[in-house]
């Protein structure tokens, strides 16, 4: 099961420092800008520019922090699930009823040797069966 990064390497890293250049080029900016020419800031093309850039790498750090939390989210619930099947290895299970009504949706006889068992949510199982 792939749970790593699903679009190509994480490119976090290089994003971050893009981002403190983009700031710091931001204040070189703002330091060039005295009393007497106060209106450069306004119409110093640059500004827009790095604006843009660092909006979209802002965006982009952020799907790679969401799907950083989603793999981690997946991963602790199949550590958990691996826990509790450690712990019923030695435990003989028991049929409930009621449980398995909540976990099939239907069962296909689709020869005299072959079944279908349909789980909720869509998952389907096909298996032979010995007379």
């Amino acid at each position: 099961m792939g749970l790593g990064a699903e679009g190509g390497e994480d490119e976090s890293i290089d994003i971050q420092i893009r981002i403190a250049q983009i700031d710091k080029e931001f204040n070189d900016i703002l330091n060039t800008v005295t009393a007497e020419n106060p209106e450069s800031l306004l119409t110093d093309p640059r500004i827009e520019v790095l604006m843009t850039e660092k909006r979209t790498l802002e965006s982009k750090l952020a799907e790679y922090s969401a799907a950083e939390q989603h793999r981690r989210n997946a991963m602790s619930r199949l550590d958990n699930i691996f826990t509790v099947l450690d712990g019923m290895k030695n435990h003989p299970l028991t049929f409930d009823n009621e449980i398995i009504r909540k976990i099939l949706q239907c069962v296909v006889v689709e020869a005299k040797d072959r079944i279908k068992v349909v789980f909720i949510g869509g998952l389907e199982v096909e298996s032979e069966v010995e007379w």
